[in-house]
């Protein structure tokens, strides 16, 4: 049987490109600890650096033809890892984007829900939102907007992941505003 902690990094990538699953599994072993930490660093979310660096060792086994004409495994593995840590902060900086939009969204849309039908209070149509939503999700929801804690506080707070808060979050933004659509129309048609 083949030793393959003694191979060098271009050993064990030509291996690697003839589908040696044994050769992958030590080229794994090799580097998915320094990736990690490396990820983890400059996102400061476990669940999600271990995603990328998952996605990373999929892409390379999915492409492992090519992985043989890299010159420096580990300067490509390293600016990949750094590539995909700015993808995530382009990604939560676009999420924030849109939870900001959203609110902006909140605010003119209860106004304009006001002109229509002046009896129905802002806090009551945010509330039967609310009220839709699961418990956990109201929960982050809440301290989000009516506490003002950030991401990372409400995952320290309810010891979850900062990804666990986001997708909270997108979910119920997403919820409440399926919900104040339909008041504004059952409005609208209320004043036909």
């Amino acid at each position: 049987m083949r030793n393959y902690t003694n191979l060098d990094e271009n050993e064990l990538l030509e291996a690697i490109a003839s589908d040696d699953l044994l050769a992958f599994n030590e080229f794994y072993s090799r580097y998915v600890d320094g990736l990690f930490q490396f990820v983890n660093q400059r996102i400061g979310d476990i669940a999600e650096s271990e995603d990328i660096v998952q996605e990373m060792f999929v892409a390379i086994w999915s492409d492992r033809n090519k992985i043989k004409h890299i010159d420096s495994i580990s300067s490509y593995l390293f600016k990949t890892a750094l590539n995909k840590s700015l993808n995530t902060f382009r990604r939560d900086k676009i999420k924030e984007d849109y939870i900001q939009s959203f609110a902006l969204y909140l605010s003119k849309h209860h106004s304009y829900q006001e002109d229509l039908n002046p009896e129905e209070d802002q806090e009551q149509a945010i509330n039967l939102a609310l009220m839709k939503l699961p418990s956990k999700m109201r929960l982050i929801f809440e301290l989000r907007y009516f506490k003002g804690l950030s991401n990372q506080e409400i995952a320290d707070k309810l010891e979850i992941s900062i990804h666990t808060v986001s997708t909270q979050m997108k979910r119920a933004l997403k919820t409440i505003r399926k919900h104040i659509h339909i008041l504004v129309f059952i409005t609208v048609l209320n004043n036909l």
